[in-house]
């Protein structure tokens, strides 16, 4: 059963736009850097709002990216935790605190639909386990969907796939994985980008990007 978008509240953590994507510095200028990245962050939470989900926080980063998601309807919230994990964790109280269930969301699916969405809240079974999108490679998390009530915590960084499952075995959570080429396929390297080009001639553009050429 499709759980209510309303009872939901999607998080999306960035970072500053000078401390974002810079493994692909020696591709594209800071400038076309930081188009990227709020060109996939407005895709998100597109992607959020086709699927009704009404509640999109998108937390820390900049003025940039504080403009980027309020111009797309999203709520921006400052940085709140010492780290990403500890915002994160931080965000899902202030989601429980409204009964809400805390979906934690890359903010670079540039492939993300509605439907895949759809997919992750059917999958918690009416809040009565978590949900995990792994990335398509690297052992990441893209998506985590956590039901109010549940200790169950993010665990970003290395492994963090493996960490989650770890971590919802030992709490004895049930768990259900989505994979999707939308929650999967994140944007990290210049490899990222000439894969994605190849699939979808005209990627970049489709982003808005006309003046960044894939093949530079």
């Amino acid at each position: 059963m499709l759980e209510n978008g309303e009872s939901l509240v999607a998080i999306v953590p960035m970072k500053p736009l000078a401390d974002s994507k810079t493994r692909l510095a020696n591709r594209f200028t800071p400038s076309q850097r930081a188009g990227l990245v709020t060109a996939m962050l407005g895709h998100v939470i597109s992607a959020i709002q086709g699927a009704s989900i009404s509640k999109i926080w998108v937390v820390g980063g900049d003025q940039k990216i504080r403009d980027t998601a309020q111009t797309f309807g999203g709520i921006w919230l400052e940085e709140l935790g010492c780290d990403l994990n500890d915002t994160l964790d931080k965000v899902f109280d202030l989601a429980f605190q409204q009964d809400a269930s805390a979906l934690f969301l890359a903010g670079d699916l540039p492939f993300l639909k509605p439907s895949d969405l759809h997919s992750l809240m059917q999958a918690s079974r009416r809040r009565q386990n978590i949900t995990l999108a792994p990335a398509r490679r690297g052992g990441g998390t893209n998506a985590i969907l956590v039901p109010p009530g549940l200790a169950f915590r993010p665990q970003l960084g290395p492994s963090s796939f493996t960490k989650h499952l770890s971590q919802a075995a030992a709490l004895e959570i049930s768990v259900a994985i989505c994979s999707s080429p939308g929650l999967g396929m994140d944007l990290d390297t210049a490899e990222d980008v000439a894969t994605y080009e190849h699939m979808e001639p005209g990627f970049l553009e489709r982003l808005g990007l006309d003046e960044i050429n894939a093949g530079n």
